[in-house]
């Protein structure tokens, strides 16, 4: 059995309601929900140390990185308030680093990273530019910040490439990585281009967690 896909239908459920609650800005409901999507993220992957396709080392490091996130969503309730924003930002780049170097040690570095990297550039030039004027005092924070998350979406499709994880494996990595950048992405088009509901942010942020946890389970997956 396994045991890690147990959590799944509630986070789900979560996700949506999350949604919900974000678009409606109902920061009681988000400042229960945000927090215990992460967690059940991290139970996700805590119950992969429970598959024969674990690789034990690379749980630990993403409950790392899971942990960040979770310290960052408590931060992050608010997302008017900017010495919150500020803060969460600061938690969110040291776990999205963490990732990109976790997705490195486990998997190293292939020719198509060139390539990878590439599209990357100028898909980090494109959003520079098109959050620049908006941005004012957040300008140097969200640029750096805005180049973590491109180096962990690089990192993660890396895995895709490399012989060290299971092609399941790194399919979630690859597209939970990319589900969490787009969410990022989507708030920075949202405060720093043009105001806007959230659309689908919070689904990718929270859906995204979920798919890098549950690849620990999958990890040796023949």
């Amino acid at each position: 059995m396994n045991y890690s896909l147990i959590p799944v239908p509630f986070s789900l459920v979560l996700i949506i309601l999350y949604m919900i609650a974000r678009n409606r800005n109902n920061l009681k409901m988000i400042k229960v929900i945000q927090p215990a999507l992460t967690f059940l993220a991290i139970v996700i992957a805590l119950l992969s140390y429970l598959s024969s396709n674990v690789n034990p080392g690379y749980t630990t490091w993403i409950l790392v990185g899971l942990g960040l996130c979770l310290l960052g969503d408590i931060f992050n309730i608010d997302m008017s308030n900017d010495r919150i924003l500020f803060a969460a930002m600061v938690v969110f780049f040291i776990a999205y680093l963490e990732y990109g170097i976790t997705f490195t040690r486990f998997s190293g570095f292939q020719s198509q990273d060139i390539i990878v990297g590439i599209v990357s550039l100028l898909i980090y030039l494109f959003l520079a530019r098109l959050y620049w004027k908006g941005l004012g005092d957040f300008r140097a924070p969200v640029l750096i910040f805005l180049l973590v998350v491109i180096f962990m979406v690089t990192r993660a499709v890396s895995t895709l490439f490399g012989g060290s994880f299971s092609q399941v494996s790194a399919w979630m990595v690859a597209v939970g990585a990319t589900l969490v950048a787009m969410g990022d992405i989507e708030y920075g088009i949202r405060r720093f281009y043009k105001p806007m509901n959230f659309q689908l942010g919070p689904l990718y942020y929270a859906g995204g967690q979920v798919l890098i946890a549950l690849s620990c389970t999958y990890f040796f997956m023949s």
